[in-house]
């Protein structure tokens, strides 16, 4: 006696078990598999809590921004109000000195005036008396120089008016008209502040009366 044997493709009634679905020649599985995937979840529409966060952040976003220009600009005056300070403080200590040094302008003038009387009278006694008052002016000239004290120029430069002080006048040739002939007192600036004009004489040149007429 025969017993049939059945393999595990066939059922025992003799069918045949269904055979997957055949895949398209040249596609792979994965492909397959992606175009019964379910579509991805749409996201869902912001609510009413995100939109009131997303103005709150707007507005302060805006705030921080009007800070921040409200800084700047006052650094940048401090920075100018500290420059100003600067300046002020540096032209007050150099011109500090400037009201002492007109009071003794005129002691330093009358140094000099005995200086140039001495030098009139050649004999041996006064040779110590200049040699002692130009020492005294010398020492002073330096100690004014230090603080930024100077002569203002004058002989045979034009008359200027804004250091010059016209005492008088004398005739001149052509060429020497409008310039500074002598120097009567002289004049100081304190670094470039003037203390004082200097007082001078100007020459004039001579024109001739029928000249520049009709």
């Amino acid at each position: 006696m025969k017993i049939p044997i059945f393999s595990g493709d066939e059922s025992s009634d003799g069918e045949q078990a269904p055979s997957p679905a055949a895949v398209p020649e040249g596609a792979s599985e994965t492909e397959g598999d992606a175009l019964h995937a379910p579509p991805p979840d749409q996201p869902d529409p912001p609510t009413g809590d995100v939109l009131e966060l997303g103005a709150a952040l707007a507005e302060k976003t805006r705030e921080y921004e009007a800070t921040r220009e409200q800084l700047l600009r006052l650094m940048a005056d401090f920075d100018n109000y500290r420059k100003r300070m600067t300046r002020q403080h540096d032209e007050t200590r150099q011109f500090a000195v400037a009201e002492l040094v007109s009071t003794l302008l005129p002691g330093f003038d009358n140094l000099e005036r005995a200086l140039s009387a001495a030098h009139q009278d050649s004999t041996p006694s006064n040779s110590m008396i200049i040699e002692g008052v130009g020492m005294v002016l010398r020492q002073l000239k330096e100690a004014l120089g230090k603080v930024g004290v100077r002569e203002v120029q004058t002989r045979g430069l034009p008359f200027d008016p804004v250091y010059h002080e016209a005492v008088d006048m004398v005739s001149v040739p052509a060429s020497q008209d409008g310039t500074v002939v002598e120097e009567v007192q002289r004049g100081y600036l304190l670094h470039d502040r003037l203390l004082r004009p200097a007082k001078v004489t100007v020459g004039r040149a001579e024109r001739d009366a029928n000249s520049g007429g009709a």
